[in-house]
């Protein structure tokens, strides 16, 4: 009798024993970990493009954060840009051909991957009240700042007025169809979209 009680005390040792060493083995599921990779900084805060305001606000915010795809997502597949018409005359090779989604894509790569190189860059964006162009459309103006460059080298600076009309898919998703470029006259030796889109084409 005795032996029997000193056995269940053994196996109950040897239990315990091994249900510690388990437990210290496994990670606590509650304590906070670091992980292995860091997130990614600086990326750009791409929202649900339900609304052309949010399509505005990633259109800005790819550019800030020179992602090509987030910038490529804000355009429709049958996207036309429209030069001012100063632009049209200056750049007639770039612009005689219609600009499409095609062009817009490799200006994209080309811009984005040079811009990578540049220590200065900053966008601003001022916008103005949408107005309804077409049932499932809509129209916003704004004026565009665009400053790169690179340290030592004298900064470009885009400025203009654009005119961008949205539309909706049938998935709800919203995007720019049409993007109409003007130059503002007032801004001396500033660039456009027209201009950067002619250099990097």
């Amino acid at each position: 009798m005795i032996w029997g009680v000193e056995m269940k005390r053994s196996l109950a040792s040897v239990l315990f024993v091994a249900v510690a060493v388990q437990l210290a083995a496994c990670n606590n599921p509650f304590s906070t970990r670091t992980p292995a990779v860091p997130p990614s900084e600086g990326g750009a805060a791409i929202l649900p493009a339900t609304s052309p305001e949010k399509v505005l606000h990633n259109l800005e915010e790819s550019v800030r954060a020179k992602s090509i795809q987030d910038y490529l997502d804000v355009f429709s597949d049958d996207f036309i840009f429209s030069p001012d018409p100063g632009d049209s005359l200056a750049y007639e090779q770039d612009f005689q051909a219609r600009w499409t989604k095609e062009r817009e894509s490799e200006f994209a790569l080309n811009f984005f991957q040079q811009a990578q190189q540049d220590s200065t860059f900053s966008v601003q964006v001022n916008t103005y009240a949408p107005s309804v162009y077409h049932p499932g459309e809509t129209m916003y103006e704004y004026f565009y700042k665009v400053t790169y460059g690179r340290e030592g080298d004298a900064e470009t600076v885009l400025y203009g007025k654009a005119w961008l009309y949205f539309k909706e898919g049938s998935d709800g998703k919203w995007t720019v169809f049409l993007w109409v470029d003007h130059r503002v006259l007032s801004v001396e030796k500033a660039s456009t979209w027209g201009v950067l889109r002619a250099r990097y084409s």
